[in-house]
């Protein structure tokens, strides 16, 4: 007698579902990151003609924030 029967399709392994899970959480806000950070370096590294490194360094967004928010 020979089996006909259809086998039913492996299930994917769970490393690959939580891997997949992950990924489809994280790319959104990652991507916003990069975003974030590819502007801020057009902005103020190339338009402003200023150092990369002072994007990171906290008395610069202090300075920005005290030049905005002055008369309030």
């Amino acid at each position: 007698m020979s089996d006909n029967r259809k086998k039913a399709p492996a299930e994917p392994k769970k490393w690959k579902k939580t891997v997949f899970t992950i990924l489809k959480w994280t790319w959104i806000p990652f991507t916003g990151i990069v975003a974030l950070l590819v502007g801020l370096a057009i902005g103020y590294v190339y338009i402003g003609k200023q150092d990369f490194q002072e994007i990171f360094n906290f008395n610069t967004w202090r300075h920005a924030f005290d030049l905005i928010f002055a008369d309030t």
